[in-house]
């Protein structure tokens, strides 16, 4: 079963009729009314290999960057026409030096509005981030009060140019501001991170033990964050790896289950399961992009339309 939080105000809101303006609202003091999934009826992806390749994300010229399935210290490059071939963009094997017995892997990776490529990488610890022609490479940071980052699950940005980086290991969500140097931790309470997701003032996580989606609101006045409920998954088995919204607006936010061939896609502004899609194979990230629905599989990347919220 699952739950989702909204606030009085949003559920004053449902009683007069009215929809409320904003996705979802912020924490209260008052308890909040829960509201239990339905079971809606069930959309089908076909299962369509696009791309040999593993964690992925955008560019805002169109391009996919992605990890090399086989080589995980390599990302590559392709346009979304798919007019051009794969290019490799960096092999991080020509740039650091680890010991023999070690690789290099590539956790994660975000590209930010100036289309510089941010990669999390774990056997060094480092946040490393790349020009647009992979001639300059910079650590953005690889420690934390004397401790070396781990397994980097995780890595977003937002608007005003802060990064967030997630560790699951030492439950620890990271706030690097690169402007000004300064590395500092956002969470109050602890959080084992997943994968985030972002709006203009909130972080979303997912998370598991517990299995929820937890929110940060960057309008609180402390560095430090304690984060809020807004979806509880009750069943151990539904354990949330991958979140995305689906739309611009950002009221559907689609839930990738851990194990599970299975999408959930939640309506926010309403408070409600909407739709839950049945994978064609496990996935383990989901990425919106345009009209379409990118997903990451053991064999390489999907892309389906996004589904109609009418």
């Amino acid at each position: 079963m699952v739950k989702v939080f909204l606030t009085w105000t949003c559920i004053m809101f449902a009683l007069m009729g009215c929809k409320t303006s904003t996705p979802f609202s912020s924490e209260t003091s008052s308890l909040p009314e829960e509201f239990y999934r339905v079971e809606q009826p069930k959309t089908a992806l076909k299962k369509s290999f696009l791309i040999p390749g593993g964690v992925f994300a955008f560019s805002n010229s169109n391009e996919i960057y992605f990890v090399d399935q086989t080589d995980k210290s390599v990302v590559h490059k392709r346009s979304l026409s798919f007019s051009d071939p794969v290019k490799e963009f960096i092999d991080l094997k020509e740039w650091l030096k680890i010991e023999d017995t070690k690789e290099f892997k590539i956790d994660d990776i975000w590209i930010d509005a100036q289309h510089r490529i941010l990669l999390a990488e774990s056997t060094t610890g480092k946040i490393l981030r790349i020009s647009k022609d992979a001639r300059k490479l910079e650590n953005l940071a690889d420690s934390y009060d004397g401790y070396r980052f781990s397994k980097i699950q995780g890595l977003i940005g937002s608007l005003n140019g802060e990064i967030f980086v997630g560790s699951p290991n030492s439950a620890t969500i990271y706030r690097i501001d690169p402007t000004k140097g300064k590395l500092s931790v956002l969470n109050e309470n602890l959080v084992r991170s997943n994968d985030f997701t972002i709006t203009k003032d909130r972080l979303l996580v997912a998370e598991t033990a517990p299995n929820r989606i937890v929110v940060y609101d960057f309008n609180k006045s402390k560095e430090m964050l304690k984060s809020w409920k807004l979806i509880h998954f009750t069943s151990r088995d539904d354990r949330p790896s991958s979140i995305d919204f689906l739309d611009q607006d950002k009221n559907f936010l689609s839930v990738l289950l851990q194990g599970r061939k299975k999408l959930q896609v939640f309506d926010l502004r309403n408070g409600e399961l909407f739709k839950q899609i049945d994978l064609p194979t496990r996935c383990f990230r989901i990425r919106a992009h345009d009209n379409w629905i990118y997903l990451q599989t053991k064999k390489g990347i999907i892309r389906k339309e996004i589904p109609s919220f009418k």
